[in-house]
């Protein structure tokens, strides 16, 4: 998660109304305004005593208001806002508009969002951990118990409400997976709730394009015919014109009827005239009377000849004549197999024009089309491997869910963490020490100062699900560097004993307890302890970490060293540094320059 602006409107210190740009990396704020933490965390984590930090005396003209602008895990722009005293809002910017539009105004539903979506920790362990108060430092923390008066502690209910602190957080580590089973759950049901969907919307397409009397490939095909249905019945007409045409004159040439050649006279005659010079030549027994008689002869074979010709003029005529009938019926034919198709979808289609046809098909593709991407979302949705394994996974989810929920309504009702580290404090003796001194609430103040370097590497161990020996050996090496720079190579070192004390060491091997330690080395070395534990839970927990001016108590020189040290977590994570005094030049990623407004 990371910050990316605070807004605010009339917070003491800050005036009327403003905006802090806030950038990854390695952000330095300039400004002696406290408020500016209280702002940040009251926004993320709404509190008892916000009104009270963050109330100026101006705040009766208008609504104290704080908002605070974030990328969640996602990588989409949030922004959560709130009106101290009143409700919260969450808001997502929306592309399309290039505004923030409301998500939800459910508080619930919000922390959830914070939980879940920006992985951040209750607000106890956020507060107590990421974010380093101005008055951490052992020396300014000595000062304040100081001036609490003595401390009474009463043992046996510290001890119980320790007890009862635990359990609480037992409690609120099974709400928090139980909460994570049933988003889990909620997210496979979407899962296959879009599979189920698809799958039906596949079907509906397939029965409606069943329901085509065509194939896709006979739309196609009868598309084609439809759309040169003009250009055929053109050729129709033209081509079945021009044999009428010819039928017509054929009719009118027809030849008239040829008698037989039997009938002619010359045929007759001649045939006549030849036996008659025949016989004569016979008779008188003269050649040459025969060889004149082949002149009658002669004509009888024109007659014939004539008859032939005539014959075969008639035989042609009536052969062209069927021809062009038999051609015409061809055609005919030929045209109506070509249109058959077309006139019986037309029939089916209830269509009255081959235009009305070529619309419908157009309709029917489109159905198809969607078919077809019905059909590839669910063919998309069904390779998903995750998908193959939601029944699978619900089942055991289930399953669990039902454990978790026995186990919450086994715990029955718990106390908010804060009131009972109210009552710790009450037992300890020091309630009203974090009022008089402006001290850190929660538990870092609760307990004495040489319980606070374990509580630190506990609360890492259980941000990081470790244990605490896994947690020092895990941070030791870094742990060395910090100390070895800080305290110019005086602490080289440092691990708890059996009975959890913290033990330092030197460079020449001596050793000795952490609250025996000057108090000046002990903030030192507070300041590296603190330092590695945030390195080693940042690598792992991208959440943002705020510095409200804890190092001013230091040198100088010391103050620059750990800017450098703030600027290697910044690699890690976003670090956000109020400070009274701009850093050295160059140092911070992003310089913002804060007024304080006198109130």
């Amino acid at each position: 998660m990371q910050l990316t602006e605070l807004l605010y409107q009339r917070v003491k210190e800050l005036g009327g109304q403003g905006q802090l740009a806030l950038r990854p990396g390695y952000v330095a704020i300039v400004s002696r305004a406290g408020a500016v933490r209280a702002a940040l965390v009251a926004t993320l984590f709404p509190g008892p005593d916000d009104q009270r930090k963050l109330m100026d005396g101006a705040a009766a003209e208008g609504p104290l208001r704080i908002g605070l602008g974030l990328i969640a895990g996602d990588g989409i722009p949030y922004r959560i806002l709130r009106e101290v005293g009143g409700s919260r809002q969450l808001q997502r910017f929306d592309p399309a508009s290039k505004k923030f539009t409301l998500l939800t105004e459910d508080s619930l539903e919000i922390d959830s969002f914070l939980r879940v979506d920006c992985g951040l920790p209750p607000g106890d362990a956020y507060a107590n951990f990421f974010v380093i108060e101005n008055n951490e430092l052992p020396s300014v923390r000595a000062q304040a118990i100081s001036s609490a008066g003595a401390v009474q502690v009463d043992r046996a209910k510290v001890k119980a409400l320790r007890e009862e602190l635990e359990s609480t957080q037992r409690f609120e580590g099974l709400q928090d997976a139980l909460f994570k089973v049933q988003q889990r759950l909620h997210e496979l049901g979407e899962m296959d709730h879009r599979l189920r969907a698809a799958e039906e919307e596949y079907r509906n397409a397939d029965e409606q394009a069943q329901r085509s009397p065509w194939t896709a490939e006979q739309i196609k095909d009868l598309t084609k015919r439809a759309a040169s249905a003009k250009d055929l019945q053109k050729r129709r007409e033209e081509q079945l014109g021009e044999v009428s045409t010819r039928l017509q004159r054929a009719s009118e040439e027809t030849p008239a009827e040829v008698k037989p050649f039997s009938q002619d006279p010359w045929f007759g005659g001649g045939l006549a005239g030849g036996l008659a010079l025949d016989a004569l030549a016979f008779a008188l027994k003269s050649p040459n009377i025969a060889l004149l008689g082949l002149i009658p002869y002669a004509a009888a074979l024109v007659s014939v000849l004539r008859w032939i010709q005539a014959d075969e003029a008639e035989k042609e005529a009536a052969a062209s004549l069927e021809d062009l009938i038999a051609r015409e019926k061809q055609l005919k034919k030929t045209f109506d197999d070509e249109a058959t198709p077309l006139q019986a979808a037309l029939k089916a289609a209830n269509a009255g024009s081959a235009d009305e046809l070529i619309e419908i098909f157009k309709q029917r593709e489109e159905v198809l089309a969607l078919r077809d991407a019905a059909k590839a979302r669910c063919d998309a949705l069904q390779a998903d491997p995750e998908l193959s394994q939601v029944a699978t996974e619900m089942r055991g989810l289930d399953a669990e869910r039902r454990k978790l929920e026995q186990d919450v309504a086994a715990q029955g009702f718990a106390r908010a963490v804060g009131e009972i580290e109210k009552d710790l404090k009450a037992a300890l003796g020091i309630a009203a020490a974090p009022a008089k001194a402006g001290a850190k609430s929660g538990l870092l103040l609760a307990v004495l100062e040489g319980a606070l370097p374990m509580l630190l590497a506990g609360r890492a161990a259980e941000l990081l699900n470790l244990t605490a020996e896994e947690i020092w050996v895990q941070v030791g090496p870094r742990l060395s560097t910090y100390l070895a720079a800080l305290t110019d190579q005086r602490v080289v070192a440092a691990k708890p004993d059996a009975k959890g004390a913290l033990i330092l060491a030197a460079k020449d091997g001596r050793q000795g307890p952490y609250l025996g330690m000057p108090v000046p080395l002990r903030d030192l070395c507070y300041s590296a302890l603190r330092l590695a534990l945030l390195e080693r839970v940042v690598t792992a927990k991208k959440l943002p970490v705020v510095v409200d001016d804890a190092f001013a108590p230091l040198a100088p020189e010391k103050r620059q060293l750990i800017g450098k040290m703030l600027k290697g977590l910044a690699a890690q994570t976003q670090v956000i540094h109020r400070s009274a005094e701009a850093p050295a030049a160059g140092l911070a990623d992003h310089l913002v320059q804060v007024d304080m407004v006198q109130s």
